[in-house]
């Protein structure tokens, strides 16, 4: 039998953060311990850093590698996969399932599933799921590393969303809860059902407005030219 906690790696925990009952923190990848069993050789472990003022609610699974940026909150019952980066100020929701290598950016919010490599841009929420394609089971499980979603700044999946494969979606678009997406949704669009895109500045809805104007407004900001500087006398 090869005893996982002797492969488990450094931990850094921030001595302003909060860790609660029960959690396990440093797991070693599948790799590691594939190896060990072996060869009888792991290879190093990659560390674990939880940056300050973080909270680490209770039953919360981390894999080495993953950097938790500060003031993060993780809830109970989440799951954090190997070489993983979390931005500063962001939520995990309770039971959020986080697999390996993927990319959160700062203050966001994020439940439900996310497939191994994922990107998720700063201030998205996401609380569907994020998953590949998986069409080519034949090849084994560790050989085929299919292309993950990308979801832009500002972006909004919804709860019991499903986005499918190498997608690309956002900035400052907005999923509806229930949709199914698997192509490409550009910025300010509204996506509904399975692949019904509408423009933002098509949506007739009204609970929308407040969020699709402040997003406008976002978009606005970051195609501006820049300022000329002043010369001044």
């Amino acid at each position: 039998m090869t005893d996982q906690s002797s492969l488990a790696a450094p931990v850094s925990i921030a001595a302003t953060a909060t860790v609660g009952e029960n959690c396990t923190i440093g797991c070693p990848r599948e790799a590691r311990v594939q190896a060990k069993r072996a060869s009888g050789n792991a290879g190093p472990a990659s560390p674990v850093t939880i940056g300050a003022r973080c909270l680490v609610f209770n039953q919360v699974v981390i894999y080495e590698g993953v950097q938790v940026g500060d003031n993060c909150v993780i809830e109970d019952q989440v799951r954090i996969g190997y070489d993983t980066q979390i931005g500063s100020g962001t939520r995990l929701v309770y039971g959020a399932y986080i697999c390996d290598r993927v990319r959160i950016g700062v203050n966001a919010r994020v439940a439900g599933f996310l497939c191994d490599g994922t990107v998720i841009g700063d201030r998205s929420t996401v609380m569907g799921e994020l998953v590949h394609e998986y069409t080519r089971p034949h090849e084994g499980w560790w050989e085929t590393d299919e292309e993950p979603p990308v979801i832009e700044a500002d972006t909004v999946v919804g709860y019991g969303a499903r986005v499918v494969g190498g997608v690309r979606i956002g900035p400052c678009s907005y999923v509806a809860a229930g949709a199914v997406v698997t192509k490409d949704v550009p910025p300010l669009h509204v996506v509904m059902g399975t692949n019904v895109q509408i423009p933002a500045a098509d949506w007739p809805g009204r609970r929308l407005q407040d969020l699709l104007d402040h997003w406008r407004t976002l978009e606005a900001g970051r195609q501006a030219p820049p300022s000329s500087p002043v010369n001044e006398c």
